[in-house]
């Protein structure tokens, strides 16, 4: 007893927990959807009920004299000197079913729109609680885990709450009308639960069977979507080596697996329906069969009870769906909970510091602000002077083996610092525990004096400009793509505005409308064509017939790698960073254009500090100092 006490609680504290996100959500328009059920269930069984007295006014197989209800409704009629015909009755009970109708339309709309809102705020919500979690978290995770979260199972933890709903709202109105029935013929109405109780534990099994299939169907679903994944990352690769059949093969087994989920839990969900409608009818019948037999119930009230039972057994079937739906939907809602659980959260002041940050945006932007918003946001960067110090820094691999053991170095502010060594030596990881992407397991990193702590990190990242060897491009305009990353913010990191920009063609609009527009940076045409002269690559931007307005789908297909990196260096300039992070930055050019983005560097290094990530000895002429690891 004492074990099934314990699993009754562990599901009672787990479906309370599964609740709290929604009573976070606008919880009086939930209040106000559970009195419109009420209120439905309430009147869609007097809708039925009543149909005895009016049937008793009209002296339609009662049998006898109006009483009840019928006398009452009779002498307030004779009363207010209204005249009781079929007509005058027929339109009582019209109005009466119209209100009932318009009560089911407005929860049906109320409770859409709950749902929807439900699902926006809380894919917003988990998307920043992803966005802003540590670096060190997010690279431990599956990026197809949190993919599926967002796109599929979100809207399954909306299901879950929506059949939660409706499974109370089936059971107000599954006790309306069992209390109607009870009032009208309290015997046959027992036989009714009775039959429905034992069927309904009868059904049991196949909840338990619910939840497997539900699990299945998850898995197959993260299987289908790593494959999907899988083979983009390793498109290139694929199409060389001609290995598309590996791909299709372990994508037609992962869509085989969902498909043959989807057809056990539909039959999972239609079998015990099938059963208990069965059933239902052959107890239906019997009822008929003996009541009539019986001849003790007025024919008016025998067929109100009947109609009264055949809404009760599609209820109690309702019932039995609503629970498989809920059960089958329960991994979806832990996996939902278990990124909520495992990602920090980043409080309700992030959200409202958000809010604001795009208020004053759009205000800069009608206002012409721009440029200053984003010289005030750059402002707030740490302005190097002195440089930064490594000081004994202890740093291991999640395995265990260990990269660096009591590390120092020193890096002078407004020179080039370059870190040199093979691959493998921590170059990159360097570079990370510089930029605040991974914390040392002992030592500490000190800039101009000043503790590199999580007080200062904000301000620190703010102000720095990283490039990695393998830049990463939008789909989106030549424009977009070279100031996304320098929008009002924080330091940048702005995401493009909702605004597009108009081309004159359809079809860019269309995509300028998918992919952002201005991004209101404050950016002009002219500082992004100078940059891109800086770096060797205005005249990339000329290919095109619309310039920065060109819609680009695949940079890494329409640029080479040298080409690509170029423009990655011109998005980095344009961020203005005071420390400027190069990793493997020239490793796709060749000689002269390598002499071409050094050069520039050289000249920029009187106001930014750039620490170079490097394997080739080629550069290292260009070093103020060099860190060999």
């Amino acid at each position: 007893m004492s074990g099934m006490e314990s699993q009754i609680k562990s599901k009672a504290r787990f479906i309370l927990e599964t609740f709290r996100l929604l009573r976070e959500h606008q919880p009086w328009k939930l209040v106000l959807i559970m009195l419109l059920t009420l209120l439905q269930g309430v009147t869609s069984g007097f809708s039925i009920v009543l149909l005895i007295p009016l049937l008793q006014l009209l002296n339609i197989g009662t049998g006898g004299e109006p009483d009840g209800i019928a006398l009452a409704i009779r002498n307030f009629a004779e009363g207010a000197g209204i005249e009781i015909t079929i007509g005058s009755i027929l339109v009582v009970y019209m109005v009466l079913l119209t209100f009932s109708a318009l009560i089911q339309y407005w929860k049906a709309i109320l409770d859409a729109r709950y749902q929807q809102t439900f699902i926006y705020t809380l894919r917003r919500r988990l998307f920043r609680k992803i966005i802003m979690a540590d670096w060190q978290l997010l690279n431990s995770r599956s990026k197809t885990n949190h993919l599926q979260v967002l796109t599929r199972e979100v809207p399954n933890l909306a299901a879950y709450y929506f059949f939660y709903l409706r499974l109370l709202t089936t059971v107000i109105m599954t006790g309306a009308y069992t209390l109607y029935a009870l009032l009208i013929s309290a015997r046959f109405t027992l036989i009714i639960i009775g039959v429905g109780a034992i069927t309904f534990l009868a059904m049991r099994r196949f909840l338990s069977r619910s939840f497997r299939l539900g699990k299945g169907y998850v898995d197959s679903y993260n299987r289908l979507l790593k494959y999907i994944d899988d083979f983009w990352q390793t498109v290139k690769i694929a199409k060389v080596h001609s290995s598309e059949d590996y791909y299709y093969n372990r994508f037609d087994e992962a869509n085989t697996s969902l498909l043959n989920m989807e057809y056990r839990m539909q039959r999972n969900w239609s079998l015990p329906q099938l059963i208990q409608r069965i059933v239902g009818l052959v107890v239906l019948v019997g009822i008929v069969w003996f009541g009539y037999r019986s001849g003790n119930t007025p024919m008016a009230s025998f067929v109100i009870l009947i109609l009264l039972f055949s809404r009760i057994f599609p209820q109690l079937i309702a019932i039995n769906t609503d629970i498989n739906m809920i059960v089958s939907n329960v991994p979806s809602v832990k996996l939902v909970m278990q990124l909520d659980a495992d990602l920090p959260d980043v409080g309700v002041s992030a959200e409202r510091r958000e809010r604001s940050g795009e208020r004053g945006e759009r205000r800069a932007k009608r206002t012409g602000q721009g440029e200053e918003h984003r010289e005030r946001s750059a402002e707030r960067g740490v302005e190097l002077k002195d440089g930064i110090r490594l000081e004994g820094i202890t740093f291991s691999y999640p395995d265990g083996a260990r990269l660096f053991d009591g590390f120092s170095a020193e890096i002078r502010a407004h020179n080039i610092t370059g870190i040199l060594g093979q691959s493998g030596r921590g170059k990159t990881t360097l570079i990370d525990l510089i930029a605040g992407l991974q914390k040392p397991a002992a030592g500490r990193i000190v800039v101009d004096g000043v503790l590199l702590d999580e007080s200062l990190l904000p301000r620190w990242k703010a102000g720095l400009g990283y490039l990695p060897q393998d830049p990463f491009f939008i789909d989106g305009t030549l424009r977009e793509n070279l100031v996304w990353d320098s929008a009002p913010g924080a330091g940048g990191g702005g995401l493009p505005g909702k605004r597009g920009i108009r081309t004159g063609s359809e079809d860019d609009e269309a995509r300028n409308r998918v992919s952002g527009g201005d991004a209101g940076t404050g950016i002009g045409d002219e500082e992004i064509m100078a940059v891109l002269e800086q770096v060797n690559a205005a005249h990339l931007v000329k290919r095109f017939r619309k310039g920065l307005d060109a819609f680009v789908v695949n940079y890494h297909t329409a640029f080479s790698g040298g080409e690509c990196q170029r423009l990655a260096l011109a998005r980095v300039l344009l961020r203005r960073p005071s420390v400027l992070l190069l990793d493997e930055a020239t490793s796709s050019l060749d000689a002269e254009n390598e002499a071409t983005v050094m050069e520039v560097l050289a000249r920029l290094k009187d106001r930014v500090t750039i620490v170079f990530v490097t394997h080739r000895e080629s550069v290292t002429r260009w070093f103020d100092e060099v860190i060999k690891i």
